[in-house]
Formats: C-alpha cells, sequence, structure tokens
C-alpha cells in the first residue's frame, strides 16, 4: 500500500459509515466571518458531526492537512488566501482529490460559480443560505465521499488479494511466500501477528508454518488442548474473532498464560481444502480489535481460501514436507534427550527452586512445578518456548547470551533478570550442564525480588547516611572497639590534613591524639561527670595532632555505640577552634587599639582646651613683662626680675603650644618609676615650627 493508499484510507474514515469507520465525520467550516462560522458549527454539531473552523484560506489548508476531514464547507472571499487558491492548493495534491469542497459565495455569478467547479469544487451554495440547505448538501457529499472511499478500499483489497493469490500459486518456495503472506495480512488488518497453523491428521496437534514475526523456516508443534480458539474453529468451521479475551469464557482455561504474552483479542479464519479443514489463519493483537467489520472478515476469509488453495497442492505441500522432515529429526533427538531428563524428573520436583531444563539453543524441554508457579505457565504451553522470551525485553538477548556462554563451554555464574508476566519479578539464574547428556542444560532460578529490593534499600539508606555525615560541619571520627578509625568524613580529613584512604582500617584513635590522649578520653568516657558515663556531652576543650604532628586545639563531643545492648565503638565529634582563637586574639588586639585611639582622642581635647585656657594670661603676662622691661632702666633692681619674668613667660607659651599640637599618646621616663607626656613625640614637627628664643608671641 502506498503513502497515497494510506492517506486515502484515512480519509475514507472520515469520511462516512463504511466498514471500520469508528469515530464521527469530520467537517472544515472556513469563513472570514465569525456569525456565519458559529452558525453552521452549532447546526452541524448539532447534527452529529465533528467540526473544525478556520477564519482564512491559510488557516484552512493548514487544518486539512493537520486534521484530514471529509467535507470543506469554504467561503470563496477571505483575507490571506482567499477560496479559489485553497482549491488550487488542495487540488494540486492527489491525497486530497478525495476531500468533498463545497464553496459558499455571495457573487452567485455564472462565472465565479464557473471558475470555482474549474478549480475543483465539488457544489455550491449561494449566500445568502438556508441551514437546511446547507445541511443537505452536506449529508449528500458525505454520502459520496463514503461510497467512493468504500470502492477505493475494495479496490486496494482486490489488487492485494489477487497480489497474494498469485505469489501462493505461482511460485514453489512456499515458505517464504507464507512468511510474507503473513506479514501483509498482519500489516492489512492491523494486529501484532498473524501465523499459519497447519492441523495434524489425527485433530490434536497443529503445525505453526509461518509467522509475521519470523522470516526463518518454521515447523512448531503445538497442542490444541492449549488454544481454545482453534478447536472453537474445528467445532463451527466458521470465522472466529475475539475482540476481548478477557470478556469471553471460551479463554478461561488459558487467561492467565496469554495474560503472560500480553495477547488481548484474536482473529482465525479457516482453511479448506475442499471439504477438508487442513489449518487456520491465526491473528492475535495487543489491543482489542474493535475495528473488524465485514470487510475485514471478507478479506481475511479471502485470504485463507488462496493460502488452503496453496497448501493443498501435493507438489508444494510435499516440498514443504521434505524441508521440515530435517526439523523432525532434531525434534526427534530432542524428545529422546527429554526421555533421558524424565530420569531427574523426582529431583527437580523435589527442589525448592524453579528449575528449567533446555536443549542447546535454550528451547525448553521440562520444567517443575515450583518452575510453573514461578511463571504462571504450564508445561504443556511452556514447552518448546525459548527461555530467553521467559525475560523482560530488556533482558532478553542477555538471557539468550548466557545459554549461549554455557553452550561454548564457558562457566557461568549466578546472574540477575527480570522475569516478564503479570507480577515482575527478579530472578538469580544460574545454568549447568545434566551430567551425561551432552548439550543439555539445566538452569536453577531463584525468586530474589524481595532480597534485591531490600538490599536496595539498605544500600540507598547507607549513601544517605554517609551523604549526611559528610556534610556534617563538624569532623566526625568512628572507631571500633580495638580503636581502629572505621569513619573518617570530609571535614575529618581537613582537620587532620589525611585522607579517608590513609586512615580508614589502617590508623589507631591513640595516633591522632597527644600522648596519654586516648587513655584520658577513656577516663573520661567511664566516669559520669560530662554527660554520663559512656557519653561527652557538652563539647570539652582538647587538643589533636594533624599529620605533621602540630597540635590542633578541638571541641570535642562523643558517645560509645551500642547496639541492642552491645558496645560496639565510639564515635567523636570534632570542631576545629583554630579559627575561633584566631579571631578571639583578633578582636582583643582590635579593642586595645580602640583604647588606645580613645585615649589620644580625649589627649587631645584636653591638651587643645589646656592650651586655649592658657594661652590668654600668659599673652597678658608676657604684655606687662615686656612694658616693665622697657620702662625700666637697667641699673634698676626690679629690671632684671622683669627680665625673668618675659623669659619663663616666653618659655611656658612655647610649651603651650606644644600642648596644643599634642596628636598621639607617648611617654617618657620622669623622676623614679614615674612616666609624663612626651610632649616632643605627641606633638610631631614642634621643633620646625618653635620660634627665635625669646620671641613673645603666644
Amino acid at each position: 500500500m502506498t503513502a497515497t493508499d494510506e492517506r486515502s484510507s484515512r480519509n475514507a474514515q472520515n469520511a462516512g459509515p463504511g466498514p471500520g469507520a469508528t469515530h464521527r465525520q469530520r467537517v472544515l467550516v472556513c469563513d472570514d466571518e465569525k456569525l456565519i462560522r458559529d452558525m453552521l458549527q452549532k447546526a452541524l454539531v448539532a447534527r452529529g458531526y465533528e467540526v473544525l473552523t478556520a477564519a482564512d484560506g491559510q488557516e484552512a489548508v493548514e487544518k486539512v492537512i493537520a486534521d484530514e476531514p471529509a467535507l470543506l464547507l469554504l467561503d470563496l472571499m477571505m483575507p490571506r488566501m482567499d477560496g479559489f487558491d485553497v482549491l488550487r492548493v488542495l487540488r494540486s495534491r492527489p491525497e486530497y482529490l478525495g476531500l468533498q469542497i463545497i464553496v459558499l459565495t455571495a457573487r452567485a455569478s455564472q462565472e465565479v460559480l464557473q471558475e470555482a467547479l474549474e478549480a475543483g469544487a465539488d457544489d455550491y451554495v449561494s449566500k445568502p443560505f438556508h441551514l437546511g440547505e446547507v445541511m443537505s448538501r452536506v449529508e449528500a457529499h458525505l454520502r459520496i465521499a463514503a461510497y467512493a472511499a468504500e470502492l477505493d478500499r475494495k479496490r486496494q483489497d482486490s489488487h492485494m488479494l489477487v497480489d497474494i493469490s498469485q505469489r501462493l500459486t505461482g511460485r514453489l518456495d512456499m515458505q517464504e511466500i507464507l512468511n510474507e503472506v503473513a506479514q501483509r495480512v498482519a500489516h492489512v488488518l492491523d494486529s501484532d501477528r498473524c501465523s499459519v497453523v497447519l492441523l495434524e491428521p489425527e485433530g490434536r496437534q497443529g503445525r505453526v508454518v509461518a509467522a509475521s514475526d519470523s522470516r526463518g523456516l518454521m515447523d512448531r508443534r503445538i497442542s490444541l488442548d492449549g488454544y481454545p480458539e482453534i478447536g472453537r474453529v474445528l467445532e463451527t468451521r466458521e470465522p472466529l474473532v475475539v475482540a476481548d479475551i478477557g470478556a469471553d469464557p471460551l479463554f478461561d482455561p488459558v487467561k492467565d498464560q496469554l495474560a503472560q504474552l500480553d495477547v488481548r483479542s484474536v482473529a482465525l479464519f479457516p482453511l479448506f481444502a475442499g471439504a477438508q479443514l487442513i489449518g487456520v489463519l491465526f491473528l492475535r493483537s495487543k489491543t482489542p480489535l474493535e475495528h473488524f467489520g465485514d470487510r475485514e472478515v471478507a478479506f481475511g476469509q479471502i485470504v485463507a481460501n488462496a493460502t488452503a488453495v496453496a497448501v493443498a497442492n501435493a507438489r508444494v505441500f510435499t516440498e514443504i514436507k521434505e524441508e521440515t522432515d530435517r526439523l523432525s529429526h532434531a525434534r526427534d533427538i530432542v524428545e529422546q534427550r527429554l526421555r533421558v531428563v524424565e530420569r531427574y524428573q523426582d529431583f527437580f520436583e523435589s527442589s525448592a527452586d524453579a528449575m528449567f531444563v533446555t536443549e542447546a539453543y535454550g528451547s525448553i524441554l521440562f520444567m517443575n512445578r515450583q518452575a510453573e508457579q514461578l511463571t504462571g505457565l504450564s508445561r504443556v504451553l511452556a514447552a518448546g518456548l525459548p527461555f530467553a522470551d521467559l525475560a523482560s525485553a530488556g533482558d532478553r538477548l542477555r538471557a539468550a547470551a548466557l545459554l549461549e556462554r554455557a553452550r561454548q563451554g564457558e562457566t557461568v555464574g549466578r546472574e540477575d533478570f527480570q522475569l516478564s508476566g503479570p507480577r515482575p519479578l527478579t530472578v538469580s539464574i544460574s545454568v549447568g550442564r545434566l551430567p551425561g547428556e551432552g548439550q543439555t542444560f539445566c538452569l536453577t532460578v531463584r525468586d530474589v525480588t524481595q532480597e534485591r529490593a531490600v538490599a536496595k534499600e539498605l544500600a540507598r539508606t547507607k549513601d544517605f547516611l554517609h551523604n549526611l555525615i559528610d556534610a556534617s560541619g563538624d569532623a566526625v571520627v568512628a572507631v571500633d572497639l580495638e580503636g581502629r578509625v572505621v569513619l573518617f568524613n570530609k571535614r575529618a580529613e581537613a582537620l587532620f590534613e589525611l585522607t579517608a584512604t590513609e586512615v580508614v582500617g589502617q590508623t589507631h584513635l591513640s595516633a591522632l591524639l597527644p600522648e596519654g590522649g586516648a587513655a584520658a578520653l577513656g577516663a573520661l568516657l567511664a566516669s559520669d561527670e560530662e554527660g554520663g558515663t559512656g557519653r561527652i556531652v557538652p563539647a570539652v576543650e582538647r587538643t589533636v595532632l594533624g599529620r605533621d604532628g602540630t597540635p590542633i586545639p578541638v571541641l570535642l563531643a562523643g558517645s560509645r555505640i551500642e547496639i541492642e545492648g552491645e558496645d560496639m565503638g565510639l564515635v567523636l565529634l570534632l570542631q576545629d577552634q583554630r579559627d575561633r582563637i584566631r579571631m578571639r586574639n583578633q578582636l582583643h588586639q582590635a579593642q586595645e587599639k580602640l583604647i588606645q585611639s580613645e585615649r589620644q582622642a580625649v589627649l587631645a581635647e584636653l591638651a587643645g582646651t589646656a592650651a586655649h585656657e592658657l594661652n590668654q594670661p600668659l599673652t597678658s603676662v608676657m604684655g606687662y613683662a615686656e612694658l616693665l622691661r622697657k620702662r625700666l632702666p637697667e641699673a634698676d633692681p626690679n629690671a632684671k626680675a622683669a627680665e625673668t619674668i618675659h623669659r619663663e613667660a616666653s618659655r611656658m607659651a612655647e610649651i603651650v603650644k606644644r600642648i596644643g599640637r599634642i596628636t598621639r599618646y607617648e611617654t617618657k621616663q620622669y623622676v623614679g618609676n614615674a612616666r609624663i607626656i612626651d610632649l616632643a613625640a605627641a606633638a610631631p614637627g614642634d621643633s620646625q615650627e618653635r620660634g627665635p628664643q625669646g620671641d613673645s608671641s603666644p
């Protein structure tokens, strides 16, 4: 079927009530006037149609491509892309030739209508229109589309049936043709698997000779006891379609096995050679075959009839039989091995584990009761199945590889696999050769679902605790009863400058403590003082040793570890105090500097005040002394006193200047142990600013 055929088939399902159509007919309304769109949509929905709308031609084309309506109501005069352009675009594409298009136009001239019909319109309705007329035209054209689609489906079915018949009757490589027919039927009738099953003469067994999911040679025996649907076809000699086997009591004996295989629905068509029923065309699907109608049943039966004619052909049938003789011989060898295996049956049945016996390439020969309970499969249905098919989809290749390694002579240890089925299981599988039986293998399968779940949870808990300990802000060190370090987190590595690899299991606790530190720690834990016996709470100040033996101040807390009353070791929490001590010293220095700064500020203020207060009287003293010195003659005995007063006042003025320039607090030794302010150091630049000796300026 080409892409165009598939597209036509989907349009046909939208178009009308033909066989296989299961959803409402879809109509697209395209008009730039919202009032008209809403009116038509409401009327069409009321008649049971699925309705889409578009406001212009461009949107209409996009929705036709995306949603594939069966009919388009199209206004001619619109923005962006008018109706004529829409017609030309759609009619230029073969996949939309079956789309029914009715144009709606207020320009009802003959020229406009002729242009619209020539562009590809199927019909037209003039505006203003009556809703009844539009609905009648819609229904008529949908019927036309449905009839055309039905004819197209019949044409396609006829072409495919002719092709299949020619292939079945015109070639000799029957095995390949049967496989190809099974694949094409599975595709056309939308099923997951199609197989050809031929009946043995006695009528209680069958042989699968072709399947859609296998291109190789097939000749697999099946017991009809496990296939009640084939029994029903043998009884009624009519096609059988069961859309949901879960609701049909016919399948009650094998529902669990079918659920294991994920089968939901089946369809069977009898193969007749004259009046003799020689087999069935067998379809299985994981979803309900709700789309099966008269067309699908007729198609399947016609293919079955053509297949039966080809199979009944004596010459071709003989060729198939000769080709399967080789497989029959191999099967006989397997059956001989199975008879040998029966000698071990009592041992297998008494085993607590599920046990499978397979031939060289992994097909199941035997399984014990425990294996039946584990898989939910009966021995009858399991016989001949590849053991790898019991594994989940993700583990099948690995399971097949495990058996292949065993067949090659490799020693295979236990491995975990996921089994598929109603209740997914984790199993542990070991493989070994059956003693003395060559290429026959015994597989021991143990359910470890709960064990693996517990182990996974424990691993998650362990990882969580490790991450939690590593995320701790304190160094965590745990030791066993012998004093060996068993836990050393990231903070401990940073504190001691040692890695966990170097310490865990390698180092004794005493190596991390100063001499006698381990004994002192033990005594502290034995006392009832710091938090009680076996505990150190709150933390105490201690010292530990770094990589190079450097003492490191820490706050230490700890506790003995007990499990069910038994002493298991000791855990210590260590908090590095180096940064705290460093910060404390820096704070002390800062406080000292602050005090010094405050002293200097007070001294500067006091000096300024004193200088200000002393300056005025000194100025007066120096002025009057200078006046006396000038007025008194040199011979006057008071002249010498006036000179002395002037000199000492000048000296005092210099001292006041120095006091006024004090900026820092410095002292010097004075009499005895006393210290006085060093004015020369406290008032920098004084020597540069001091005037000439005897200068009377203040």
